[in-house]
């Protein structure tokens, strides 16, 4: 049967709008009989789990505000880095002294962790906050002004975190388009099949309009016989930046 090739060539939006025309125009039949059917009933299951899969995702946003935590958790550290470091030479002993204390924590990994690994840039925030929140820091952060700094810090991190591992949790429970497009085919398939099936055996009018209806379907979505379009959903977006 024609569909049976057609619906092999068609895109993942082109199937998507195919499945939702071809239920409703069943819906509309007036055919009780085509609406109950396991065969229409799976078709409806299969096509409410495509229709979520090739919805556009939040990714872009997600990463821009991924970006956005990163550059200001690398602005706050800085700041704080080159702030402590010119204290150092503050002509007040007990400023300096403060300093002293909180630059040790603060340079252990250096100013710049670039050239480390995503992961471990972050658990190198992670140690030097741990360190600066213990008890015998925090007259040091008091003295030099940096305990809300320092709280801003903290959170900056646990936000950039939350967006990050929400990200790649997002992503490993997604289901991609392409992993679903066979089993919405075989849907399509099997219930024009059925469809066919009773027209021929009804031989009613009812059946025979119903199965013209959904062929007129298959002529409605665009089909390039000869070359299968790109897919325009993005299945896994990732971000090499951050």
């Amino acid at each position: 049967m024609f569909y049976k090739t057609k619906t092999n060539k068609i895109n993942n939006e082109s199937r998507a709008m195919l499945a939702l025309r071809m239920i409703d125009t069943v819906n509309k039949s007036g055919i009780e009989d085509a609406k109950v059917s396991n065969a229409f009933v799976q078709l409806e299951a299969v096509n409410a789990r495509y229709q979520i899969a090739i919805e556009p995702g939040t990714a872009k946003q997600v990463s821009l505000s991924i970006t956005d935590k990163y550059k200001e958790r690398t602005t706050l550290f800085v700041s704080m880095y080159e702030y402590v470091y010119g204290l150092l030479n503050s002509p007040d002993d007990e400023m300096k002294a403060a300093a002293t204390l909180l630059f040790e924590q603060l340079s252990k990994y250096g100013k710049n962790f670039s050239a480390y690994r995503l992961a471990d840039r972050s658990l190198r925030y992670i140690r030097i906050l741990e360190s600066l929140k213990m008890p015998e820091y925090e007259a040091a952060l008091t003295k030099t002004l940096l305990s809300a700094k320092l709280t801003e810090l903290d959170q900056v991190q646990l936000d950039y975190e939350e967006l990050y591992m929400g990200r790649g949790n997002t992503f490993a429970t997604k289901t991609a388009p392409s992993s679903l497009s066979k089993e919405l085919n075989d849907a399509i398939k099997l219930y024009m099949d059925e469809v066919n099936w009773m027209a021929t055996r009804t031989n009613t009018e009812a059946w025979y309009t119903l199965r013209n209806n959904l062929q007129k379907r298959f002529d409605e979505v665009n089909i390039t016989s000869t070359r299968k379009p790109a897919d325009t959903i993005t299945e896994t977006p990732t971000s090499t930046n951050v």
